[in-house]
């Protein structure tokens, strides 16, 4: 009975291993077809995810760019207008604000306001965009102290403007008519004093542009410069734009300087009898300033003048700088040019090589000539020989000049050029060496092995011999 029991203990033993193994590899399946369920749905999120994200990327984008042209054109409408209610007051005693330029300053004031209210909700959505392709939960972390002081400070520049003060009831022509008249260095009106800064939102007009620039919206040069870690901002887009068109650039900046200096030097100076400088005679003023001529016909009547003459005077020395070099660079040869150049050059010298060393030989043959007739000291021979040495002369002159046009010929591309041969020749030499130091290696243990073989032959002949 008892055997007949631990037989069947051990055939159920038996039974219950396989039905456990294949229980174990069951659930083994499940757990793997659950995890492979997990980890695709944990894909398809992040998935989604990303999609989100480059969806509100890319909303916000073009929502700051709609922004920034509408903020461009509110700064560029407050400049203008500006200008013209400043114009409708140079000509009034003290500077009295007529209907008209008191209405005007009120629309610029609101256009103000907006702009301000436009610029705070800009910089909300470019705080978003950042917090978004960054993955930060809250807006706080991309705020930082460095961009919250630029905030405040472009908030500040854009604030400045001519403010309206009380309603002119009655507009008397009121017009200067006094031959003479006195002012003061420290002499200006508010209206100005508060205007000039208002020039400062022409950068705006510098955002727009660059949110319409093919380079930032190009998403390759974008990811190469976020592993270079090189912002694509309205400076690159500058430098990019400087060393496309040199020429296009510097001469729209030029003309728009001089419009805006031009125009400040007429606010700010004075002419004798009172009024404002006229415009002609204020552009002419900063194109003697601009290029420090000063020839002294006109000049600042005002502490604001003389600092606004010196500003123009210090941008006119960079400016003339970048002028002076973009023109020097008109002026270089092209690569192709310079080749044709030279090869011109390089033919016309050959050819007089030629002739020379063909004098060379012929002088050479007549001196020898007419010392064999012993005329040693004749005319003839001082003559030839003399003429001998200056095509000697000549002939070395000339080779000199064609290793010089060699050297002119060599630009960055040769030498890069040049440089890539030797770096590869160097690699030729250096595998050399390598296999050479390694032959060495190989023959010298092969001598070793013929050394070992002799002392072994030694031995065995020393046996040999005293057996």
């Amino acid at each position: 009975m008892v055997t007949s029991q631990r037989i069947r203990s051990l055939n159920h033993l038996t039974l219950s291993i396989p039905i456990e193994e294949e229980n174990n590899a069951e659930q083994l399946l499940v757990t793997a077809k659950v995890n492979n369920e997990q980890r695709r749905v944990t894909d398809d999120q992040t998935l989604m995810i990303v999609k989100r994200r480059i969806k509100i990327a890319k909303f916000l984008q073009n929502q700051l760019a709609l922004l920034s042209d509408i903020t461009c054109f509110l700064g560029i409408l407050g400049v203008i207008l500006m200008i013209y209610a400043n114009e409708l007051t140079f000509t009034r005693v003290n500077h009295n604000d007529t209907q008209i330029s008191w209405s005007i300053k009120i629309i610029i004031t609101i256009t103000t306001i907006f702009l301000i209210l436009l610029l705070v909700y800009y910089h909300y959505l470019d705080l978003k965009l950042y917090s978004v392709q960054n993955s930060f939960p809250t807006l706080c972390i991309a705020l930082t102290k460095t961009k919250f002081g630029w905030i405040i400070f472009e908030i500040l520049i854009c604030a400045i403007h001519p403010i309206p003060r009380s309603y002119p009831l009655n507009d008397p022509e009121e017009f200067r008519t006094d031959a003479t008249y006195s002012h003061s260095l420290s002499q200006i009106s508010i209206d100005v004093l508060l205007g000039l800064p208002m020039f400062s939102r022409l950068y705006l007009l510098g955002r727009s542009i660059m949110f319409y620039s093919h380079l930032y919206h190009d998403g390759t040069l974008r990811s190469i410069s976020c592993l270079n870690k090189v912002s694509v901002n309205f400076c690159f887009l500058i430098k990019t734009y400087l060393q496309q068109w040199p020429t296009r650039c510097l001469a729209i900046f030029c003309t728009t300087y001089c419009f805006i200096g031009s125009w400040c030097l007429r606010a700010c100076n004075y002419q004798s009898n009172g009024e404002h400088l006229p415009f002609l005679d204020a552009v002419w003023l900063f194109i003697v300033t601009f290029t420090t001529v000063g020839y002294g016909d006109l000049y600042p009547t005002t502490y604001c003048g003389r600092s606004i003459g010196a500003a123009i005077g210090l941008t006119g020395l960079i400016l003339s700088a970048l002028l002076i070099t973009v023109l020097a660079q008109k002026l270089v040869l092209t690569r192709e040019e310079k080749y044709m150049h030279t090869y011109v050059l390089n033919t016309k010298l050959a050819r007089d090589r030629y002739q020379s060393a063909a004098n060379v030989v012929k002088y050479s043959v007549k001196v020898w000539y007419l010392k064999r007739k012993h005329n040693s000291n004749s005319i003839l021979r001082l003559s030839a020989r003399q003429r001998l040495f200056k095509f000697i002369y000549s002939l070395k002159e000339i080779k000199k000049k064609q290793g010089g046009l060699v050297d002119n010929c060599m630009g960055f591309n040769e030498v890069v050029n040049m440089e890539r041969k030797t770096n590869i020749e160097q690699e030729k030499s250096r595998r050399q060496i390598g296999e050479m130091k390694n032959e060495m290696k190989n023959f010298e243990v092969h001598l070793n092995k013929i050394s070992q073989q002799m002392d072994e032959l030694q031995t065995t002949l020393k046996l040999f011999v005293n057996k």
